[in-house]
């Protein structure tokens, strides 16, 4: 009677917890799906601290990653889903966490690291079927490592696991090697010939980022502040010229090459973001239409 007694309390305890356990994550989840994702981030954090089995760890860090992401802190949404860990790359839950991944990573301007996660993906697990989930965000990276003829054939490949009839999967794959065409690629600007024009000439790295009335201003100065230093020092004001004119050439000419790095960044951002538009906006159309 004293065991049974024993177990009685032992088990009533035991589903004591599992009930508040229970409780806490669906106050969590509320508090996600109302749009409160710091407070529900916290939550899941709490929750994390006190669980101890690791499928239900990984759940939880899986869904405060998702608050993260959320409050675009991708940052923070990597590092929490770097915790989780995987003994069977089948699991349903591993894929969703390396998609977590991988999005974010790319998100979080690392095109990269998110081709590295999706590739791993894709090497340990043997469900092929759930490819073509990562694929969009496949062809986005490889479109920001300027890989355009894989992310060609990575669309095509999107394209022909949607299963259309042969008729539109053709019209599909033309629209397809019609956007990745040279001319319609984005011109991408090297930074470093940027800076070796401005180098060069000062003012011309600009005018080839895409600014070319900055370009003009930015020789204009420099060529003016190099004259006045020519002629303070011509005239004998040594310290005027060397202190006061190259000392401010020092800075417009350095300066000037430090711009046109940022110019052909900017250029390169714009020009895929255009880009990017237009590959989203077929993404966007070939998934409407299954």
């Amino acid at each position: 009677m004293q065991y049974i007694i024993r177990f009685f309390f032992s088990f009533i305890f035991l589903c004591g917890i599992s009930l508040i356990s229970n409780s806490a994550e669906l106050k969590a989840d509320s508090l996600f799906d109302s749009g409160n994702y710091f407070e529900a981030s916290i939550e899941y954090e709490r929750l994390v601290f006190q669980g101890d089995a690791e499928t239900d760890l990984n759940w939880l860090r899986y869904k405060k990653a998702l608050c993260y992401r959320k409050m675009n802190d991708f940052g923070r949404a990597i590092s929490a889903l770097q915790t989780t860990y995987f003994s069977n790359p089948d699991d349903s839950l591993y894929r969703f966490v390396c998609y977590e991944q991988s999005l974010c990573y790319y998100l979080n301007n690392e095109p990269a690291r998110a081709l590295w996660k999706i590739d791993e993906y894709f090497h340990r697990s043997s469900d092929s079927v759930n490819f073509g989930v990562f694929l969009p965000v496949k062809i986005l990276s490889l479109h920001e490592t300027y890989k355009w003829e894989e992310a060609e054939q990575n669309f095509v490949e999107f394209i022909e696991l949607q299963h259309f009839t042969p008729e539109k999967e053709i019209t599909l794959k033309r629209l397809t090697e019609e956007l990745y065409s040279k001319k319609n690629r984005p011109r991408i600007k090297s930074l470093k010939a940027a800076r070796n024009w401005s180098r060069f000439i000062p003012g011309s790295g600009q005018m080839y980022a895409g600014k070319s009335g900055e370009g003009i201003i930015n020789f204009l100065i420099n060529a003016s502040v190099l004259t006045f230093a020519g002629v303070q020092v011509y005239n004998g004001f040594y310290i005027t010229g060397y202190l006061v004119g190259l000392g401010f050439f020092n800075k417009t000419y350095h300066g000037g090459m430090k711009r046109a790095e940022v110019i052909a960044s900017q250029t390169n951002k714009q020009h895929m973001v255009e880009f990017n538009r237009e590959v989203n906006q077929e993404l966007i159309s070939i998934i409407a239409s299954e």
